[in-house]
């Protein structure tokens, strides 16, 4: 893969706070085709994140970081395994449920919010069991000010039933949020990024204080960073 020299989608949300509107639209454009081409050929990433979505010298967007992928996941097929960054799970993972692709369509919804809002759609304050809680029971939160366009694909994106979540059920690239994208361009490289971006320098980390320790929902003697991933030591036998 090149070398990302605009940093990752983390990074720019660190600086930015939050993109504007069309931005927002490209890189969620460009997440969508980067999905649908894992999905078709049976590969689910298991862990989409800012941290993972990096960015290229020309502005467009990479998904990175398949070490908790799954593959040969087609059709109907589902998996049952405990893994990915806590705040990003998708209700069926958190619950240990049997899942398919519409985890990943879970996590972009997140990532959407993030790019739109600045902010997390769910309780991330008060521990991993409020989290937990959150995730699976609370209907997403976001600004008043948020574009409509955006709150629509949002709940789509974040329904708690996965056979009713976007992506899975209904033409995701129809949504009126997309009307403006020439999606055979888009694939075939023939839209740039309707946008400067300087590059990026990898901002200073505080490792101290920051991270949020999930001790409520770990197998004894596992701790989980937010931010990292996490894999059921089931797996990995």
């Amino acid at each position: 893969m090149e070398f990302a020299s605009r940093g990752s989608l983390k990074d720019l949300l660190t600086k930015k706070h939050h993109l504007k509107t069309r931005q927002v639209i490209f890189y969620s454009a460009e997440m969508v085709c980067g999905l649908q081409y894992l999905h078709s050929r049976g590969i689910i990433h298991s862990d989409l994140k800012p941290d993972n979505i990096l960015v290229s010298s020309e502005g467009h967007i990479k998904i990175a970081d398949f070490g908790l992928a799954a593959e040969n996941i087609f059709g109907n097929d589902t998996i049952c395994v405990h893994r990915g960054t806590m705040k990003f799970m998708a209700p069926e993972v958190l619950e240990d449920q049997q899942y398919n692709a519409a985890v990943d369509w879970w996590a972009f919804g997140i990532i959407l919010c993030q790019m739109a809002t600045g902010r997390y759609p769910f309780n991330d304050k008060n521990g991993a069991a409020k989290l937990r809680h959150s995730i699976l029971e609370d209907r997403p939160k976001v600004p008043v000010w948020t574009p409509s366009k955006v709150v629509t694909l949002l709940k789509k994106l974040l329904r708690k039933k996965a056979s009713s979540r976007y992506g899975i059920n209904g033409n995701i690239r129809q949504c009126v949020f997309f009307y403006s994208i020439d999606w055979d361009a888009l694939e075939n490289g023939r839209l740039s990024p309707p946008f400067q971006l300087e590059a990026l320098q990898q901002p200073a980390r505080n490792n101290e204080g920051n991270n949020l320790f999930l001790h409520e929902s770990a197998p004894r003697g596992v701790n989980i960073i937010e931010g990292f991933s996490y894999q059921s030591p089931s797996w990995q036998e």
